[in-house]
């Protein structure tokens, strides 16, 4: 079990846990979206975790974000988490398309 602190946007940190038994990987997070269901939402925090992030970590063991990456590597986690980063990357390029095709409407608009 690694237990991380990492400071979120609230002003007391959020404890986020991941544990590794048997092969399967899980992660709790305190923060009020990781708290929510039966199992919580995966929030940024794990999430950036997940990812390799050490950003925010204030617990010191920073390097053990390396640890969880060895747990998950050649898993399902690390392919939901590249599909994720995917799937973010092409939500932001549709936010630019569609920023750039509202400043062209507003232009055309203005004439």
């Amino acid at each position: 079990m690694i237990r991380f602190l990492v400071q979120g946007s609230e002003p007391a940190p959020y404890t986020v846990v991941f544990d590794e038994q048997v092969g399967r990987v899980t992660a709790k997070c305190s923060c009020r979206a990781g708290a929510q269901g039966p199992v919580g939402q995966c929030c940024k925090h794990r999430t950036a975790i997940l990812r390799g992030e050490t950003e925010g970590i204030i617990s010191g063991n920073a390097e053990d974000v390396r640890i969880v990456q060895g747990w998950i590597a050649g898993t399902d986690i690390e392919v939901a988490v590249r599909n994720l980063a995917e799937g973010e990357a092409e939500l932001e390029r549709a936010r630019r398309k569609v920023a750039a095709a509202k400043k062209a409407l507003e232009r055309v608009m203005s004439r």
